[in-house]
C-alpha cells in the first residue's frame, strides 16, 4: 500500500493504491517515471495520480489541428460532414502517435513525422494519399496476408487492428482517395510531436481533460470536471458496490478498497472477481468518454489486483471471464469490460469518436505487444449514438407487430424486408439480434486467437448481418414512437409564421421526420437483455446535460450550421447577436421558427408520455434537461443499483418539489452536494457557476436531510480543499 499526503496541503490526501509483487500496473509505472522531476515538483504531485492538467498549448494545438483539417475538406458538401471527418482524421493521427510511442509501428518512435518527410520527397501534397489513406484502408484494418506488397515496402511492418479508429466508415467512402494538402496536417503533427517529447507520460494520460473541455465547449461551456469530483462519483458507485459484494462473501465490513485488498484471502478474491465481472456501468450522456475511461481504468486496476491476490494460492481458480494468469491478462480484462460491461451514449457523433479513442488508448496502455491489438472489441456495440431522453425503454410486442407500412410502401414489400431476418415480430427480432450478436463476438474472439483471414472475413460478414437486423428494427421502433406521440398523445408542431406578422399561428401533425430528427435511442431493443432480463444496469455515472428544454442560440448554430455558412454567417457572428442576424436574413428567421417549434412539441411529450412522472407533474415553467436525465437514470437502474451524477442545482427550487419528495421516499440518497465556483473549481467558468453532485442507491428511503450546500463565497471549496471535503462527506453518508 502506498499513500502520500503532502504536508504543505498542496495536493489532496485521498489517493491510495494496493499492489501485489509482480503485478503489472501502468498507473504505478507512470508515477515512478514522474519521480524524475522531483527537482521541479513535489513528491506528492508525482505520486498522486496521472490526471494531467490541460495546458493552453494543448488546447490551442488541438483546435488548430482540427480547424486546419476542416479547411482542407471543402469538397464535402456539408459543414457537419467536414467537421466530423476532420475529427476522424485527427483521431487517427492521435491513435497512430500512441502506437508509435509504444514502438508498434516498425519500432519507429517518429513514424508519422518520418512518413510525412518521405512523402514530401516523392512530391507535393502526398502525405494523405501515400500514407494516411493506405494505412486506414489497406494497412492496419487488414491482416498481413491481404496487404499489397507495395504497402509493406512503403509503410513498413504494421500491426493488424481489425477494430478501432482505423476502420473505414461512410465519410471515408464519401471522400475517397482524393488528395489533401500537406499543410492541413502540419499543425497536428507539430502538436503531437510536442506531446510525444514528454516521454515519461503516456499520450493517453494527456488527453482526457482536453477532450472533455472540447466536447463541453461545443455544447455550451468548456467545463472540465475536477479530479476529486470524479473520485467521489467512482467511490460511491464502483467502490461501494465492491465493498458490499465483499461483505456478502466474507461477512466482514470494509472501510475502503485499500483495506479490503490488503486483508482479502485468495479464495475470497476469486469469488469477488467473479462478481466484479457481472457488473455493468452506464453513462447516458458520455460526451468525450472521460468518465467512462476513468471507470474503465479503475475497474481494470481492481480486477488485476484481485486476480493477483487470487493467484497467490495455486489451488484457487480464476473466473473464466478473466482468462489465465499471463502478461496479456490485462487485455482479456479490457475486452470483457469495454465490450460487455461498460456502456455509453451520446447524440453528438464527434463526441463518440473521442470516447472510442479514449477506450482504444486504454487498451494500448495495457497491451504487452502489437499482437494484442488483434483482439480489441467492437466499441460501436457499447458506445452508442442517440438521445438518451427520447426513446422507448420497453416496447409492446403487439404494437410493434401492428405497425403499418409507411406511405407508399406496400404490405408485401414490408414482408419481403423482414423475410431474411427469419422473424416477423418483435420477440423474434430480439432473439435474432441476440443470436447474431453472440455469434459476432465469438467469431471476433476466434479471430483474435487465430488471426486467419477466413475468420476475419466471416467476422465482417456477421457484423453486416447484425447491422441489417438493427436497421430493420430501428425503422419500426421509430414508427411506434411516432404513433405514440402523434396519435395517442395528439402532439402537433407549430408552423413558423408567414410573411404577414399578424398571421394566425398554424399547426401541423407531428411527422415521422420530426421524430427521426431527434435521434431517439431504442433502449428496449439495444439493451434488452440488460434492462429486461437483468432488471437494469448496476451502476450509472454521468455528467448530465445542463440548461432548460428550450431553443438556444448555440443549439441553433449547431443544427443549422450549413444554412449559416450559405449565408456567409459564422457561428461566432450569430452567437454574438442572434436577433440582429435573424433580422437581416428572413430564411434564418424561418429556420429559427422551425427550430423553436421542435422544442415545443418535445416538451409536451416529456410532460404527457408518462416516462417522466415527476417532471411531468410540473404544470408551469420550463423543464430542465438534468432533471429529466435524473429520472431517466433511475428508470435504467436496477433495484439496489447505485447512481452518482453531476447535474444542475435543483434541490432548493420550488419546481423540484415533486422530484425531491419522490427521491426521499424511494431511494437512499447519500448526499446532494451543491458547489459554487467562487474559489475557482472551474477556472474556465464564471464565479457564479454552480453544480450539484448527487449519489444514491435505488432502494429503501432516505432518513434525514441529504442536502449540503457550499455555494457562498466563504463556504465554497477551492481545488485543494475539494478532495478532503468530499472525503469527509462520504465518510458521513451511506
Amino acid at each position: 500500500l502506498w499513500r502520500w499526503s503532502d504536508p504543505s496541503g498542496a495536493a489532496p490526501p485521498w489517493q491510495s493504491r494496493v499492489l501485489v509483487r509482480g503485478q503489472l500496473d501502468p498507473a504505478w509505472a507512470s508515477r515512478l517515471l514522474a519521480l524524475q522531476h522531483l527537482e521541479s515538483a513535489s513528491l506528492a504531485s508525482c505520486l498522486n495520480g496521472p490526471d494531467q492538467p490541460v495546458s493552453l498549448a494543448d488546447r490551442e494545438g488541438f483546435q488548430r489541428s482540427w480547424q486546419s483539417l476542416m479547411a482542407a475538406l471543402t469538397d464535402l458538401p456539408l459543414v457537419s460532414q467536414r467537421r466530423h471527418y476532420a475529427l476522424i482524421l485527427l483521431v487517427r493521427l492521435v491513435a497512430l502517435a500512441a502506437l508509435q510511442q509504444r514502438g508498434y509501428l516498425g519500432e519507429d518512435g517518429w513514424y508519422l513525422q518520418n512518413q510525412f518527410g518521405q512523402s514530401q520527397q516523392r512530391g507535393l501534397d502526398r502525405f494523405f494519399i501515400d500514407c494516411l489513406y493506405p494505412l486506414c484502408h489497406q494497412g492496419l484494418p487488414l491482416p498481413v496476408e491481404e496487404r499489397p506488397p507495395w504497402l509493406v515496402e512503403r509503410l513498413g511492418r504494421l500491426p493488424f487492428i481489425p477494430q478501432g479508429p482505423f476502420c473505414p466508415g461512410p465519410l471515408d467512402q464519401l471522400w475517397g482517395p482524393r488528395p489533401m494538402t500537406d499543410a492541413a496536417f502540419e499543425p497536428a503533427l507539430l502538436w503531437l510531436g510536442d506531446s510525444l517529447m514528454e516521454t515519461e507520460v503516456d499520450l493517453g494520460e494527456q488527453l482526457p481533460q482536453l477532450f472533455e473541455g472540447v466536447v463541453n465547449g461545443y455544447q455550451g461551456t468548456a467545463m472540465v470536471t475536477p479530479a476529486p469530483i470524479w473520485w467521489a462519483l467512482c467511490d460511491r458507485t464502483l467502490h461501494r458496490t465492491l465493498l458490499d459484494r465483499a461483505q456478502g462473501i466474507t461477512g466482514l465490513a470494509y472501510a475502503s478498497p485499500a483495506q479490503l485488498l490488503l486483508t482479502l484471502e485468495s479464495a475470497s478474491a476469486a469469488r469477488l472477481l467473479e462478481e466484479l465481472g457481472e457488473l455493468t456501468l452506464l453513462d447516458p450522456a458520455c460526451g468525450s468518454g472521460r468518465y467512462l475511461r476513468a471507470a474503465l481504468q479503475e475497474w481494470l486496476y481492481l480486477a488485476q489486483t484481485l486476480g493477483a491476490i487470487a493467484a497467490l494460492d495455486s489451488s484457487v481458480s480464476l473466473p473464466t471471464w478473466v482468462g489465465g494468469a499471463s502478461p496479456s491478462q490485462a487485455l482479456g480484462l479490457y475486452r470483457h469490460l469495454a465490450g460487455q460491461a461498460i456502456y455509453g451514449l451520446d447524440d453528438w457523433a464527434p463526441a463518440l469518436e473521442l470516447a472510442r479513442l479514449q477506450s482504444f488508448l486504454v487498451a494500448l496502455q495495457h497491451s504487452q505487444g502489437a499482437q494484442d491489438l488483434v483482439s480489441l472489441p467492437d466499441l460501436s456495440l457499447t458506445l452508442l449514438r442517440g438521445d438518451a431522453l427520447f426513446g422507448l425503454i420497453s416496447v409492446d410486442p403487439e404494437r410493434f407487430d401492428q405497425v403499418k407500412p409507411r406511405r407508399g410502401q406496400s404490405t408485401a414489400s414490408q414482408g419481403n424486408l423482414l423475410q431474411p431476418l427469419l422473424a416477423a415480430n418483435y420477440r423474434g427480432i430480439l432473439a435474432e439480434r441476440q443470436v447474431r450478436l453472440e455469434h459476432y463476438r465469438s467469431q471476433t474472439q476466434l479471430l483474435a486467437e487465430t488471426g486467419h483471414v477466413p475468420d476475419y472475413a466471416q467476422a465482417a460478414f456477421l457484423r453486416d448481418r447484425l447491422e441489417e437486423v438493427n436497421q430493420t428494427a430501428q425503422a419500426k421502433l421509430t414508427q411506434v414512437l411516432w404513433q405514440e406521440a402523434s396519435q395517442q398523445l395528439g402532439l402537433r408542431v407549430a408552423e413558423p409564421p408567414g410573411s404577414a406578422s399578424l398571421a394566425r399561428r398554424r399547426t401541423r401533425p407531428l411527422s415521422l421526420a420530426d421524430v427521426e430528427a431527434r435521434q431517439p435511442f431504442r433502449w428496449g431493443f439495444y439493451l434488452h437483455n440488460l434492462l429486461h432480463k437483468r432488471g437494469g444496469v448496476d451502476l450509472i455515472v454521468s455528467h448530465l446535460p445542463s440548461g432548460l428544454v428550450e431553443p438556444t442560440a448555440i443549439g441553433f448554430a449547431e443544427a443549422y450550421q450549413d444554412l449559416l455558412a450559405q449565408r456567409g454567417v459564422t457561428a461566432a457572428t450569430f452567437l454574438a447577436n442572434p436577433p440582429q442576424v435573424l433580422a437581416v436574413h428572413p430564411d434564418l428567421t424561418e429556420a429559427w421558427g422551425r427550430f423553436r417549434s421542435q422544442f415545443a412539441w418535445l416538451s409536451q411529450y416529456f410532460r404527457r408520455a408518462g416516462a417522466y412522472p415527476q417532471s411531468g407533474r410540473q404544470s408551469t415553467g420550463k423543464l430542465a434537461w438534468s432533471r429529466l436525465g435524473l429520472e431517466r437514470s433511475l428508470t435504467l437502474l436496477r433495484p439496489g443499483g447505485r447512481c452518482a451524477l453531476v447535474l444542475d442545482c435543483f434541490w432548493s427550487q420550488a419546481s423540484s418539489g415533486a422530484l425531491r419528495q419522490w427521491l426521499l421516499a424511494h431511494t437512499t440518497l447519500g448526499a446532494v452536494v451543491e458547489l459554487s465556483n467562487h474559489q475557482g473549481l472551474w477556472p474556465e467558468l464564471s464565479p457564479r457557476h454552480r453544480s450539484c453532485l448527487l449519489w444514491l442507491q435505488a432502494q429503501g428511503s432516505t432518513q434525514g436531510c441529504p442536502h449540503h450546500g457550499y455555494t457562498q463565497g466563504r463556504t465554497a471549496p477551492d481545488p485543494v480543499s475539494l478532495g478532503p471535503l468530499l472525503q469527509d462527506l462520504i465518510h458521513l453518508t451511506p
